[in-house]
């Protein structure tokens, strides 16, 4: 019998980011929105800043604290304890990304990327802070300031769960270099990180052309892909430059960190269209990619928002705009209503927003003035949020191999094997096993404790036996004027007959043995046969398969017994070597063996009668004893 496997998943200590923490917007000059009621409500804040900013609230909905990559502000509005002097910068795309601690919700990991690769701001780092709201009477303080990972960076910025649904990894790029940077934040600290030398290396040139450190980088919700904008300059002429942008999308394991399979799409490029990318955003869903760029068309300023359907077999060759004004379009966000949200620049007092993001085409129902920010000026940023809305659904933590066996005695492989970058799990299986993965011999339920630094991850796996048997009934003695149904009856699956029929009853008026295999859902396969017999039943005609030959006047003689008068007639009787022993074309013989000692003979049978529908003949075979 086959086996088929059903996941029960548990996790212990995790704790989705929940949309309430990402209703408080700061940005652009003063500017900003609350979100908490589900409509975008203008707000006036202290943070003034051209580009990349971060914020996040507790799971009420409170305000914690905000920032620009510089500055941190607390849910007052007042300058954090330490909060001056962050090696982040004001114009920087994604200048700031705020990551809760693992085990300590109360503490928080700012990370911050530089301007310019440190070209214009001197400082080129990839850098992280900790913020303790356990602090300074709750209000928070920043504990550790400007911790250096790598450098120098560009200005992308992004984060997304481990596949454990704990842990989190951010993201940067290096500068000069086509290396993606993946870090991972787990109670132990910042951990790696783990790189990928894949798609382009962003570099500059001594004229000034080159790769721009420009452009935001986002990775999708469910932490299986990753987009990023950015532009390539080239000097034409002394006085003037061609400038075409690009949008980069790749695969990402969560897992494992790494990145693989990028795919590029741009604009631009000629005298006539000056382009930059600069925003990157996914659907909720993950299935469709914005990406905003602008610059000059015929020396007039114009941008657009493209959208790219990523189920296509070629999603980069999908792009179409969805939106395009001469007022700049800065960053992309996805906000707690699923709406993405589109900063604008040029003295703008609104935000624009594609209404139906999930929507492929013209329908996403973009919006030039979505949420009002009342007197204050929206630019280029928006709060990098990466743990994107609503809640995250629970993942399956362990890659469970479906090798499965239709007989139970070859048992199947239960596979728990859990990869992390940086430590290795042990396992504890309800069998006592410790190993990976474990041999299953029969139907049961089977848990297993995968314990991982400062977590321990708890899948549970439901045997059951597959092929459920059924039947054809009984076997069947029919008239050879008949027909008979066989069916398999209510059973689910896939039929396969040996006439070749696939359908689920067939009709049958020959004799012989019937079989058919069911087929269930996960492939395992049952069978049952039956056998159909057929006899004449308008001119039947019985022949004993033994007689006694010994004068006591019972069963002394072989004869027929016939319901009607056959219109030919022929019996033959043949001994074990194959002499026939005894013939006749009379029906009414009687035969009592000539002296024959006993034995089994075998007999052939031919005799026809007129029918209503015309001449009808039979012949039969078969063996007949003789005792004395």
């Amino acid at each position: 019998m086959r086996i088929t496997i059903i996941f029960l998943l548990v996790l212990l200590g995790f704790t989705g980011q929940a949309q309430p923490q990402h209703g408080f917007w700061a940005f652009g000059f003063g500017a900003g929105i609350d979100l908490s009621s589900g409509t975008p409500v203008p707000i006036t804040t202290p943070l003034s800043t051209d580009e990349g900013v971060a914020s996040i609230c507790d799971a009420s909905g409170q305000l914690l604290f905000f920032t620009n990559g510089e500055t941190v502000w607390d849910r007052n509005h007042a300058v954090m304890p330490n909060g001056s002097g962050l090696l982040g910068h004001f114009s920087t795309c994604q200048s700031a990304l705020i990551v809760p601690f693992p085990d300590d919700p109360q503490r928080f990991y700012l990370f911050t990327a530089p301007s310019g690769a440190g070209i214009w701001s001197g400082q080129p780092n990839a850098t992280y802070s900790i913020v303790d709201m356990n602090v300074n009477g709750g209000l928070g303080d920043v504990t550790t300031a400007n911790v250096v990972l790598d450098g120098p960076v560009t200005e992308k910025l992004t984060a997304t769960r481990h596949a454990n649904g704990r842990d989190v990894w951010v993201l940067y790029h290096r500068w000069e270099s086509d290396a993606y940077l993946a870090y991972l934040v787990t109670c132990q600290g910042v951990e790696g990180p783990v790189v990928s030398h894949v798609g382009r290396s962003l570099f500059a040139n001594p004229d000034g052309s080159g790769d721009s450190y420009i452009g935001c980088m986002r990775l999708n919700r469910q932490g299986t892909r990753l987009a990023g904008a950015w532009t390539k300059t080239v000097a034409a002429t002394p006085s003037d430059w061609l400038s075409r942008s690009y949008v980069d999308l790749l695969d990402f394991d969560n897992s494992s960190g790494l990145l693989s399979n990028p795919r590029t799409d741009s604009v631009g490029g000629s005298i006539q269209r000056f382009s930059q990318g600069y925003g990157v955003e996914f659907s909720p869903g993950g299935d469709v990619l914005y990406c905003s760029e602008g610059g000059l068309m015929n020396g007039i300023g114009y941008s657009t928002i493209r959208q790219y359907d990523l189920q296509a077999p070629d999603p980069m060759g999908t792009a179409i705009e969805v939106a395009n004004e001469y007022l700049a379009f800065g960053t992309l966000q996805l906000a707690p209503d699923g709406r993405i949200y589109a900063a604008r620049l040029n003295g703008t007092t609104h935000l624009s927003a594609i209404s139906l993001p999930a929507v492929v085409g013209p329908g996403c129902g973009f919006v030039e003035n979505a949420a009002s920010t009342g007197s204050n000026a929206s630019t280029w940023g928006l709060p990098n949020h990466w743990d994107t809305y609503p809640d995250q659904e629970p993942i399956d933590l362990i890659a469970w191999h479906d090798t499965f066996l239709c007989e139970v005695g070859e048992g199947v492989l239960v596979d728990a094997t859990w990869t992390h970058p940086f430590h290795v799990p042990t396992y504890l299986w309800s069998t006592g096993e410790t190993a990976s993965s474990i041999t299953v011999m029969e139907a049961g339920t089977y848990t297993v404790e995968v314990q991982l630094p400062c977590s321990t991850v708890v899948d549970t796996v439901v045997v059951r036996l597959g092929g459920t048997p059924f039947t054809l009934g009984a076997d069947r003695d029919i008239c050879d004027d008949a027909k008979v149904l066989l069916d398999v009856g209510e059973m689910t699956g896939e039929v396969l007959w040996s006439t070749g029929d696939t359908t689920r009853s067939i009709t049958v008026e020959e004799a012989g043995t019937y079989t058919a295999w069911l087929t269930d859902s996960i492939g395992c396969t049952a069978r049952s046969s039956v056998v159909v017999t057929v006899r004449n039943c308008q001119c039947p005609l019985f022949l004993p398969n033994a007689f006694t030959p010994n004068g006591d006047g019972i069963n002394d003689d072989l004869l027929v017994g016939m319901d009607c008068t056959p219109t030919a007639f022929e019996l033959e009787l043949f001994d074990r070597w194959g002499h026939r022993v005894f013939h006749t074309d009379d029906p009414t013989f009687a035969w009592t063996g000539d002296g024959l000692p006993i034995g089994v003979f075998v007999f052939q049978l031919d005799y026809s009668w007129r029918a209503a529908d015309g001449s009808r003949s039979v012949q039969r075979t078969g063996s007949v004893v003789l005792v004395r």
